[in-house]
């Protein structure tokens, strides 16, 4: 009887207990871009393994059921998220309300444009008056793009609209077809047709990008913040679906079945190998839309459109930055900045200014050897050290993701420092006085500001982009512009003098300090690079203009603090 008792009060006590948390339960529907498939695993095994439920998420998932595409589902308010691809989600912003990619769940495409050897298209510019397949979803513009790429028009081919799973390829109804890796590329294989007969072409094979599968949401409801958190939830547990997805694939494909049990186990098994592929399998990449591929895609699109107001309005990193901050792996800067960083750093002449600071470091070296009477392979030695020595000790201190060194990757840093040995040592040759002409020693003087300030900002990059802790960022510039030297004056047994009292790393340290903090404000920009170039310009230019100052006025630590240090080293002998 105490028993029973004690049942009927614990049942009682869930059963109220857990009532206002199921009423309390945020409802989203997500509508899918295609019908119930392996594709969307990842959404079903979420369900099933009570992820978006831990989250306090009611999800209601719905797969295509008309010719109605899923951003206008959503657009039309009918549904919270849409899956979808890039090129559909422009094509519907033309006269409805903007979308907004908030998660991107495919890192690269799965289309494809398959042809028959069989039918004569051997070599891609063989699709030149064949008959290519197409649904009319975007991808015909893909194909329009890769003859581009040939030098090609949509005119050299004949498009057909084709039916489902590449049967009219497979039935050589067309020459070639567009099809998806998880998709019709399996069912044409299946169906018979000899893997050597199909030549398979890929977007990425043409310098192109094809954007699929991302969640997209209406624009207007991002400014609310309940909506937003509710999106990072909803994400958090995808992910974890996703996750579980490629641990238990068997038991993945059991969620797809229970949805729609008559589809074939087999086939959804190698639909699943398939997408997994295309899926992040780094956890920290999992929803984050790569800008390259989007400025690639955008430039494919402004073919086709002078209507280019979207592209600032297709996507934000708010969701996923606030997504990996709640998962303690956020970094400081959103991926939007570090995107814009590189571009600026990438440029031709960031990259020719680059190579003339550490061609002039070397320049440095080279002449303390010849002055020191060094012949010509302890010039090159010498010139390397103080060219490259700093930027191998920066990459030493990040690790794996600097290997193999900069130099051994680029031959021009070393062929660059050989010529400067070459063409400096010939003209001391011939005139032995030029060093210490007033004329060389200030074009010196200025190359070497030169240098130091675009070395320095370089090295904080460099550390930035390798996501290192913010202190680290000095410290690498600090060892890019100083750590050379430094070498140098250790193989030739001399002090450094930045030892005594000269002032020299801790401007890169200053200018690095400065650009961290400037980045971390351009962080609320994400649609501008302008604050990203203004803070990597304007700090390059901050320390080319205190080592103007400090060589001007001949700026020193006080004489009195290097004095104290120097008593103090002898005391201790």
């Amino acid at each position: 009887m105490r028993y029973l008792i004690r049942t009927l009060f614990i049942s009682f006590f869930l059963f109220f207990s857990g009532a206002p948390f199921a009423a309390d339960k945020t409802l989203l529907r997500v509508q899918l871009q295609w019908f119930d498939q392996s594709q969307f695993a990842g959404f079903y095994v979420a369900e099933t393994r009570k992820h978006f439920e831990r989250e306090g998420l009611q999800v209601e998932i719905l797969p295509k059921s008309s010719d109605i595409d899923p951003i206008s589902v959503l657009q039309s308010g009918e549904v919270d998220i849409a899956v979808s691809n890039l090129s559909n989600a422009w094509g519907s912003m033309q006269s409805a309300s903007t979308v907004t990619n908030i998660a991107q769940l495919f890192e690269r495409s799965g289309l494809q444009v398959i042809c028959r050897i069989s039918h004569g298209v051997i070599r891609p510019e063989d699709m030149v008056g064949k008959k290519i397949g197409f649904w009319g979803i975007g991808d015909d513009r893909m194909v329009v793009s890769m003859l581009n790429v040939m030098g090609f028009g949509a005119s050299d081919v004949e498009f057909v609209r084709q039916r489902s799973d590449g049967k009219d390829l497979i039935d050589g109804q067309v020459d070639c077809a567009t099809a998806m890796s998880y998709n019709e590329s399996i069912s044409i294989l299946n169906s018979g047709v000899a893997a050597d007969d199909l030549l398979i072409l890929q977007p990425e094979e043409f310098g192109l990008a094809n954007i699929e599968d991302g969640l997209y949401v209406r624009s207007d409801r991002l400014r609310d913040p309940n909506f937003r958190q509710t999106l990072v939830k909803f994400v958090r547990a995808l992910q974890k679906g996703w996750e579980d997805t490629r641990l238990a694939p068997t038991l993945a494909i059991d969620s797809v079945l229970r949805v729609k049990p008559e589809l074939d186990r087999n086939f959804q098994y190698q639909m699943l190998e398939a997408i997994l592929s295309l899926i992040p399998s780094e956890q920290s990449k999992f929803g984050v839309l790569d800008l390259r591929q989007l400025d690639r895609q955008a430039a494919q699109i402004q073919n086709h459109t002078e209507d280019f107001y979207w592209k600032d309005l297709i996507w934000t990193y708010q969701v996923i930055d606030s997504l990996k901050i709640s998962q303690g792996n956020g970094h400081v800067y959103s991926p939007s900045t570090l995107y814009y960083v590189n571009q600026f750093v990438s440029h031709f002449w960031f990259k020719v200014l680059v190579f003339f600071g550490t061609f002039v470091f070397a320049l440095n070296a080279l002449l303390d050897a010849i002055n020191r009477g060094y012949d010509l392979w302890g010039r090159v030695v010498l010139a390397m050290l103080g060219g490259v020595g700093g930027g191998t000790l920066r990459d030493i201190i990040i690790g794996f993701e600097r290997q193999p060194f900069f130099y051994v990757a680029d031959v021009r840093y070393p062929l660059g420092i050989l010529i400067v040995v070459c063409i400096v040592s010939l003209a001391v040759w011939i005139r032995p006085e030029l060093p210490g002409t007033k004329g060389f020693k200030l074009l010196q003087k200025y190359s070497d500001m030169i240098g130091f300030s675009f070395l320095a900002i370089t090295g904080a990059v460099i550390a930035i982009n390798a996501n290192m802790p913010w202190f680290w960022a000095p410290i690498c510039a600090a060892l890019s512009c100083a750590g050379g030297g430094m070498l140098k004056d250790i193989v030739i047994n001399k002090e450094p003098v930045t030892f005594r009292g000269a002032i020299n790393e801790e401007v890169a340290v200053v200018g690095a300090l400065i650009l961290v903090g400037g980045l971390y404000i351009a962080n609320k920009y994400e649609h501008s690079p302008e604050p990203v170039w203004l803070s990597v310009g304007g700090c390059i230019g901050l320390v080319f203009a205190i080592k103007w100052l400090i060589y001007t006025y001949g700026w020193r630590y006080p004489a009195r603090l290097t004095a104290i240090s120097g008593r103090s080293s002898e005391g201790s002998k």
